[in-house]
């Protein structure tokens, strides 16, 4: 249920247009009761989770989609059965992001921890790991963990190798920009990973 459009707008840090999509990156500072949004994700035992699924539905209805449509299907993906519209949503501690557009999407925000390199041998294959950068390592791991999750999402099946089935073309590291994964899993494809790394986050998202 949603009533007052201001109280869910407040949270919005920035809209991107980005070729037939739009995305939707929100700040979580609310309290559970701020946003009025009804979710079945509720973790009794840990609120703040319901807090930001909350969040990423206000993100999603930030682009004008109409969030109460949204059903998820046999795989857990969120998608709008009375539109044509793709939809992806990703959550973490401080920001949620939604993304939305007429081709499949799958969008993922993630904060920057040295405990990426705890999982890190799960999910970088050797040639990625050949021209990861000494120098601002944890930003590159998180681009292709965040990379690997959107377009898990964007493909929102299953059984997906996340080193072997997904693999990015080298590339520099900047503020924002863009580079080339492989998806393998059946025929080869080349996807285009686009990014933006602010606040100790990385926001990543790919259109089919």
């Amino acid at each position: 249920m949603l009533n007052l459009r201001y109280r869910i707008t407040v949270g919005v840090v920035k809209k991107i247009q980005s070729g037939e999509s739009e995305i939707c990156l929100w700040k979580i500072t609310e309290s559970d009761d701020s946003i009025d949004i009804q979710v079945d994700e509720v973790d009794s035992q840990k609120p703040h989770r319901t807090i930001q699924y909350k969040a990423g539905r206000a993100a999603l209805h930030a682009l004008n989609i109409p969030v109460s449509d949204m059903e998820k299907d046999e795989f857990g993906k969120p998608h709008l059965p009375k539109s044509k519209k793709q939809i992806s949503l990703s959550h973490c501690k401080k920001y949620a992001a939604a993304i939305s557009s007429n081709s499949r999407v799958g969008i993922d925000v993630e904060e920057i921890t040295p405990r990426v390199e705890k999982i890190a041998k799960r999910f970088v294959h050797p040639t990625e790991e050949a021209f990861l950068p000494i120098e601002n390592r944890l930003e590159a791991l998180y681009l292709l963990w965040s990379a690997k999750e959107a377009l898990y999402k964007l493909y929102g099946k299953k059984a997906v190798d996340f080193r072997d089935h997904m693999i990015a073309k080298p590339f520099e590291l900047k503020r924002n920009g863009f580079f080339y994964m492989e998806f393998l899993k059946h025929k080869p494809m080349l996807y285009l990973i686009q990014y933006e790394i602010f606040d100790n986050h990385s926001l990543v998202w790919v259109e089919e």
